[in-house]
């Protein structure tokens, strides 16, 4: 039953026993889905994840059952084990740093050396000057959008249309986007935008319009991100190396034309969203190799099991048809040895 959380995590453990490591992952995984089986199905997911090297994930859910079971027993030591093998693997990678540093030292001179402090110096003096001057130019713009949203909305085929725009799946990737507001907004101010938003392209209200339900998906999954802390954050950082990025494209446009052809706003708009698709294609990239991974460990882990399976039937066929030799023969042996009746 590929439902039952017992047996795929039953299986899972045998898989692991049998040394198949993939397809014990896979069942842990599937098992873990389910929901029912709690930390028993996350230690089959960690001991999978841990026997395939794989230690950061394997960290991660040791860590998770000592949250819920701090005495859990194979927790504790999968996390000494886990953070034993990542500290090897962090000295190894300092090691090998340090000595490409030696390396770069013998090569690049002490002015050339200096002349590169010198210049990362600036850029980092530089950079900083641009984001303070972002973040001041952004305060004020975020409190007046917040005061007027409401008015700004529109009517629900306006949203509907921008938020399901051509490319709209990598455009809406930017939560702060789909929602119309500044990432400066307060969560106050998120929860009002999105109360309105919600309100305005409710299905219900918009049973007119076949594409409401999308639209309406795009507003919840933006306002889910946002609600995650960590995604949060990680989108206003995105969009903080974007609309720096932005200015600088737009500066050099500057420079380069006594007119540019695109506003500030709209460069830095351009400079966000690509680095939202940026970041999401990566994702993908990470997550298409890792499927592609785990399918040749099932692979490799078949082809080994296959040629297991072949050489114990061949030995069990060669020692078969051994025993029947041996039995020919004793048998001929003994028709030589049998003495003649007597006539």
């Amino acid at each position: 039953d590929p439902d039952n959380a017992k047996i795929l995590s039953n299986r899972s453990a045998a898989y692991l026993l049998n040394n198949e490591k993939s397809k014990a992952l896979h069942d842990a995984q599937k098992c873990v889905e389910l929901g029912t089986m709690g930390t028993k199905g996350v230690s089959r997911l960690a001991a999978a994840l841990q026997a395939l090297g794989r230690w950061e994930g394997a960290l991660k859910e040791w860590k998770a059952i000592l949250d819920k079971e701090p005495k859990h027993p194979a927790a504790i030591k999968g996390v000494d084990d886990c953070e034993g093998a990542l500290k090897e693997i962090e000295a190894k990678k300092q090691e090998e740093e340090e000595k490409q540093q030696e390396t770069k030292e013998d090569v690049v001179g002490d002015d050339e050396v200096d002349d590169l402090d010198d210049f990362f110096n600036d850029v980092e003096e530089a950079t900083e000057a641009v984001v303070k001057q972002k973040e001041e130019e952004a305060k004020p713009k975020a409190t007046d959008a917040i005061k007027h949203h409401k008015k700004d909305l529109g009517t629900a085929s306006t949203q509907i249309d921008r938020l399901l725009a051509p490319n709209f799946k990598w455009r809406n990737l930017n939560p702060y986007f789909v929602l119309d507001i500044p990432h400066t907004a307060t969560e106050d101010d998120i929860s009002r935008r999105y109360k309105a938003l919600s309100l305005l392209l409710h299905p219900d209200k918009n049973r007119d319009n076949p594409k409401a339900q999308e639209a309406f998906d795009e507003v919840l999954k933006a306002k889910a991100k946002l609600k995650d802390e960590n995604k949060a954050n990680h989108a206003r950082q995105l969009i903080e190396q974007g609309m720096k990025q932005g200015k600088i494209d737009w500066e050099l446009s500057k420079n380069q034309q006594k007119q540019p052809e695109t506003s500030l706003d709209e460069c830095q708009s351009k400079a966000v969203q690509r680095i939202f698709a940026q970041v999401e294609f990566k994702r993908q990239e990470v997550e298409d190799r890792q499927r592609k991974h785990e399918q040749r460990e099932r692979e490799n882990e078949e082809e080994e099991l296959n040629k297991e399976r072949d050489s114990r039937k061949f030995d069990k066929s060669w020692k078969r048809e051994e025993r029947v030799d041996k039995r020919i023969g004793n048998w001929r042996d003994f028709q030589k040895k049998k003495k003649p009746k007597p006539s």
